[in-house]
């Protein structure tokens, strides 16, 4: 039985990657551990200390065992916070025991730091489930959240985003290039499509025809292996537009890909392909590395 970690923190993208976890583990049978991660770095933000002291100097705090009273009643505040979302999770009806084809989940709060946390935990979980986007969005400038790039780059499992609200699958959509991590993509893609019983649509992204008849046989041995409808659709170079595309013509889709490249710097920056389709894709998108 697979494990799909689930750091929940309440968000839109949150809920949707959430109930896409719901569907995997009902269809590719496994266990959902969803968890709260109160953020411990609110609590060592120098900004924060440096409040503290200041109203402490004009007379409004007492001494440092107050302070450090504080910042445990801010700990306290902030497991209450996780602990009252995962109660409302516990009442979605989608995780009801009454339900055909019920789950199996857990529910626990954590109190650390979410990038270090989820990077730990990636070695024990086969998939995690997040938003592109946290709760904080409306802080952070950028492409997306600075905890689904650090799980990206540094976690050891596929890492499932969430891009917008969930919609059900209807079918899945594989960039493969025949290097490692798209063979692993396609791999995946086939799994959820026999369990799921959607059809595959392979995106093959070559270089020349000798590479393209390469790509074509490695394809073919993988998806041997699975019981559900494959297509094949050539995009030569124009892999990011070839996806993209793919997925406005079949809405209700996951896309599987490589997060990376294959060169040196993969482990400093998403790959190229990726980051095109994380900045406009509508359907979730399952990372590989």
């Amino acid at each position: 039985m697979k494990k799909y970690l689930v750091p929940y923190d309440g968000s839109n993208l949150g809920n949707s990657a959430l109930r896409y976890a719901i569907e995997f583990a009902r269809h590719v049978p496994g266990r959902i551990d969803i968890t709260y991660i109160a953020d411990e770095r609110v609590l060592a933000n120098p900004v924060f200390d440096l409040t503290v002291m200041a109203l402490q100097g004009i007379g409004t705090l007492g001494d440092i065992p107050y302070r450090q009273k504080i910042k445990l009643e801010l700990k306290a505040k902030l497991i209450a916070r996780g602990e009252d979302l995962l109660e409302e999770v516990k009442a979605l009806s989608e995780l009801s025991k009454e339900v055909e084809n019920p789950v199996e989940y857990t529910t626990r709060v954590e109190a650390a730091n979410p990038i270090k946390f989820l990077i730990d935990e990636s070695a024990n979980a086969d998939v995690i489930f997040m938003g592109l986007w946290g709760e904080m969005q409306k802080l952070k400038a950028g492409l997306w959240g600075s905890t689904s790039e650090a799980v990206i780059r540094k976690g050891e499992c596929p890492v499932f985003l969430a891009t917008s609200e969930y919609a059900e699958l209807k079918s899945v959509i594989v960039g493969f290039d025949n290097l490692p991590r798209s063979r692993q993509a396609l791999a995946w893609a086939g799994m959820i499509g026999e369990n799921m019983k959607i059809p595959v649509r392979v995106v093959m992204s070559w270089s020349d025809e000798t590479w393209l008849e390469m790509t074509k046989g490695q394809a073919k041995e993988i998806t041997a292996s699975y019981d559900t409808e494959f297509t094949n659709h050539e995009s030569g170079d124009r892999a990011a537009p070839a996806l993209l595309e793919m997925s406005e013509s079949n809405p209700e889709s996951l896309i599987c890909m490589g997060a990376f490249g294959d060169r040196p710097i993969r482990e400093f920056f998403l790959g190229s392909v990726a980051e095109e389709v994380l900045r406009t894709s509508k359907s979730p998108v399952m990372l590989f590395k």
